[in-house]
């Protein structure tokens, strides 16, 4: 049984998306067949519920937009947005960022702003003036797209990244089950399992730890009925 393994996926491609549709957006505008930035819009916007990756796939596309731009990797900036006061100090900070030369090879900056809806109201209003300035590429997460300022969402690309259909979800809980010395199951049996998580990466990992375990403690219980039949 191995252990201390990091699921954590390293690329945009091992992400586990919303629906096809999500997916495809996202390696359109990073392979550079949908060109981006493109007509005012510079940024992308991450929406949905917990634990759906939203973060993960955040800190991932700099370096996949970057590479087919120049075939190289990213400099980003990674935020974690707050409430109160430290937004418009965030700010600031973008702005003093954004008028260095960039580090990337494209000369694009490039900002991953979690949690963009924690910021103030002034922040974000601020925000949709930095939008503006060139070569600026801002990927930010949100749980709660209703508090986006409208200018924000006008200037983004929005994804879709809510719950994806259980069943594109198989792979990796059958990875993390047999990883977890468990046994591959029916897909009929895992199904339900895996709905009950609501499309949480975190505990589907946590649901097959769990079932992993509990089979574990029935082949046990199974080898010492069998002694004591003996």
């Amino acid at each position: 049984m191995s252990t201390n393994i990091d699921y954590t996926p390293t690329s945009i491609n091992e992400i586990v998306y919303h629906s096809v549709v999500e997916r495809q957006l996202i390696m359109d505008i990073a392979s550079g067949a949908m060109q981006f930035p493109f007509a005012g819009k510079n940024g992308i916007l991450l929406h949905g519920i917990y634990g759906t990756g939203k973060t993960t796939l955040a800190r991932l596309l700099p370096d996949a937009i970057e590479n087919a731009k120049s075939s190289g990797l990213s400099h980003y900036r990674y935020f974690a947005c707050q409430r109160g006061n430290y937004g418009l100090a965030l700010m600031s900070d973008l702005l003093r960022y954004v008028e260095i030369m960039s580090y990337s090879i494209s000369g694009y900056h490039y900002f991953v702003l979690d949690e963009v809806d924690l910021l103030t109201e002034k922040a974000l209003e601020t925000l949709k003036s930095l939008m503006n300035m060139p070569q600026t590429i801002f990927i930010m997460t949100t749980n709660n797209i209703s508090d986006i300022d409208a200018g924000v969402l006008n200037r983004s690309e929005r994804i879709n990244c809510n719950a994806a259909q259980s069943q594109d979800w198989l792979p990796f809980s059958r990875r993390v089950l047999i990883d977890s010395g468990g046994t591959v199951i029916a897909d009929t049996v895992l199904l339900p399992i895996i709905d009950s998580c609501n499309g949480s990466a975190r505990e589907i990992a946590s649901a097959m730890q769990r079932l992993a375990s509990a089979q574990r403690a029935r082949a046990a219980n199974d080898s010492q009925k069998i002694i004591t039949k003996v």
